[in-house]
């Protein structure tokens, strides 16, 4: 391997406030010393989340080579001096580093950053982001990401105008509960790109209460059989949207915050789960191919991809929608932090309805999506809205893991 004497290329993504990060470009050097690369630069007027490409004549080697890395790379750093080191052996076998290779270092703005996010869930404070799913080390499917780390996809939701609801003649409807209607978010977010898992959960709780939990992969596995209460904190202490996103200390998403340091993990909003589940589609579902809709009811329907339990199923067997999201239909209910509402035409979809309304199914009730493992096809479906008690932990139900698009250290 030659010596790499230096390389510099800088990108700004510009944020909505007067000053964003920027990277000096004169600052930005690429030297090797037998088997490790290390780049340096320096991050002027505000913190900013670097994230770097390794360029041939201009071309990225691909997302999929950007591995081994260590140091203040895919972090949120000071404004300073900074470095970071790179092993091309390892990570891109077979290639030789050679003069006129060139490093592209971006920063993000803390207020818009990068596309994934990963949370280690046993190293406290350990927070990584990366630009797009090519760069996620090691793939988004690996095993990692649904045990060891939560990885997190952004949703570009910011002031899009879009129809919540179903049309008058899908399938399945329930007229009141789905009524069409247009919806704008105001703010980016992120979610998980998996339904938490039975160990990702236990890495935080300490324990996994699911009913299908016996078997070689648990791990990867939803939890399920688990309670609003119990994760998010009961009301009126903790109610949504009354107290905001305060969340008991002792619960899931409270342990969460504390481990991560990130301090807005909670569930999604309703109009927000619908919004990452279309992922700019409008019919009931948001794939067309058998391998989309396999999972919708796996102990219900014939033909169906089941395994001897009839149960759910490992996170990530089949294939994401538009926004790289598994499993947003038919392996378990996704709690979202909203009351549950009969008229979806009543209320703000910011915030929800401030207090359980409808029949009397619906009183007192959160709101849960997606269907589940055990639900016919017409029910796991992207409009369908289902009431289910705050405090009763139905095998049924799991949960999806959200927060706010902001970078933390």
């Amino acid at each position: 391997m030659k010596k790499i004497s230096f390389a510099l290329a800088v990108v700004g993504l510009i944020s909505a406030a007067t000053a964003e990060p920027v990277v000096k470009a004169s600052s930005v050097t690429m030297a090797q010393s037998g088997d490790t690369v290390t780049i340096r630069y320096e991050i002027e007027n505000e913190p900013g989340v670097v994230t770097v490409d390794i360029q041939t004549n201009g071309v990225s080697i691909g997302g999929q080579y950007l591995t081994h890395f260590a140091g203040d790379v895919n972090r949120l750093v000071d404004v300073g001096q900074h470095s970071m080191t790179w092993m091309p052996r390892k990570a891109w076998p077979g290639e030789k580093i050679v003069d006129g290779v060139t490093a592209v270092v971006t920063a993000w703005a803390t207020n818009a950053p990068p596309d994934y996010m990963a949370v280690h869930l046993v190293a406290a404070k350990t927070v990584r982001y990366y630009a797009d799913k090519e760069s996620v080390p090691f793939g988004v499917t690996n095993d990692m990401y649904k045990t060891e780390w939560l990885l997190m996809r952004k949703i570009p939701a910011a002031n899009v105008t879009w129809r919540m609801g179903s049309p008058s003649t899908e399938t399945g409807r329930t007229a009141a509960r789905e009524k069409a209607r247009l919806v704008t978010l105001t703010n980016d977010f992120y979610i998980g790109v998996y339904p938490c898992t039975q160990r990702q959960y236990e890495l935080i709780h300490g324990d996994r209460p699911s009913s299908f939990n016996n078997n070689s992969y648990y791990a990867t596995r939803p939890l399920q059989k688990i309670d609003y209460v119990s994760l998010r904190g009961a009301a009126p202490t903790y109610d949504w949207p009354t107290t905001g996103h305060a969340v008991s200390p002792t619960g899931f998403f409270g342990l969460l915050r504390t481990h991560s340091g990130i301090n807005t993990f909670d569930f999604p909003g309703d109009a927000e789960w619908e919004f990452a589940c279309r992922a700019g589609t409008s019919g009931a579902i948001y794939g067309s191919s058998l391998a989309a809709i396999a999972c919708q009811g796996r102990a219900q329907n014939p033909g169906a991809d089941v395994d001897t339990t009839k149960g759910t199923d490992a996170v990530g067997n089949y294939e994401p929608n538009a926004f790289g999201l598994y499993d947003m239909i038919g392996n378990v209910w996704e709690y979202c932090r909203d009351w549950f509402q009969e008229t979806t035409t009543d209320f703000d979809p910011l915030t929800g309805p401030t207090v359980s309304s409808g029949n009397s199914t619906g009183n007192g009730c959160r709101l849960a999506r997606g269907g589940a493992w055990y639900r016919e096809n017409t029910v796991c479906r992207s409009a369908h809205r289902h009431p289910f008690s705050p405090s009763f932990g139905d095998p049924q139900n799991g949960f999806r893991v959200w927060c706010k698009a902001e970078a933390v250290k």
